[in-house]
């Protein structure tokens, strides 16, 4: 809360306000502009100078794909583009569509964050379980493939007998798995056995095609060096390699028309 006109409070943000950059009444010179509550000469992060602020041009529904450019009532800014309307399920949060079935932020509605070290399923905001594990008791589990959680948490194979497809068999691993112990395991994404029985990932990191690979923010996803996040980016649209084309938005994972 910062003095406003008549020296009333007034609500600023002060990461961007050039006439309280960084906190109340820091100004910033004629030339500056305010960007993370600095005065600086250039926006940085990928803003662009608009006026005497840094935007995003990519969801500020003011300067949507460029500075001027203002999105109509009711309208919001998805990469670059003012839509009418959220698709794909998603809805409007702020200025951006959202999944309150999968975005940690908004978990089952706006403004609705999950704690850290949480990911939002089904609008339900619980304990991080990543590659489309389970979670039983507090591990997460591969219920398609563990011995001890066969089909199901708690549903335990005989002695011998490996899980396969949620389903206790006769010794052999099919479908791209490999017995290791007694359990059938997919050495592409299991992190117990990265690439190979007993080779571990370390705790803060995921198997990814066979290697370890560092543990991405909830919601995001491990593509091509970096995380992103599948649903809504279009070079990797719903998952790794899978880009959008030209003009198209991703939404919900899939590439659509504006």
């Amino acid at each position: 809360m910062c003095s406003g006109p008549d020296h009333c409070p007034t609500c600023v943000a002060t990461a961007v306000d050039p006439g309280n950059c960084g906190g109340c009444d820091i100004h910033c010179a004629d030339d500056q502009v305010c960007s993370a509550g600095q005065c600086i000469h250039a926006c940085i992060g990928g803003s662009t100078k608009c006026g005497d602020r840094c935007v995003d041009t990519k969801n500020d529904p003011a300067n949507c794909g460029g500075c001027g450019a203002s999105c109509g009532p009711g309208e919001a800014c998805v990469q670059a583009e003012c839509a009418l309307a959220c698709g794909g399920g998603t809805i409007l949060c702020g200025d951006a569509c959202v999944d309150p079935d999968l975005d940690p932020a908004n978990c089952g509605g706006c403004g609705k964050a999950c704690a850290a070290g949480h990911v939002c399923a089904q609008g339900n905001c619980a304990i991080e379980c990543a590659g489309g594990t389970t979670k039983c008791g507090d591990k997460c589990v591969d219920t398609n493939l563990d011995a001890h959680n066969c089909g199901g948490c708690g549903v335990f194979c005989p002695p011998s007998e490996p899980c396969q497809q949620g389903v206790c068999g006769t010794p052999g691993c099919g479908g791209g798995t490999v017995e290791c112990g007694i359990t059938c395991v997919d050495p592409k994404t299991d992190p117990k056995h990265c690439g190979g029985c007993f080779h571990a990932c370390a705790p803060s990191e995921i198997c990814s095609w066979g290697k370890c690979a560092p543990m991405c923010p909830p919601g995001t996803s491990y593509c091509g060096g970096k995380c992103v996040v599948t649903d809504f980016d279009p070079a990797y649209c719903g998952g790794c390699n899978q880009a959008c084309s030209p003009g198209e938005l991703c939404l919900k994972g899939v590439c659509g028309s504006p």
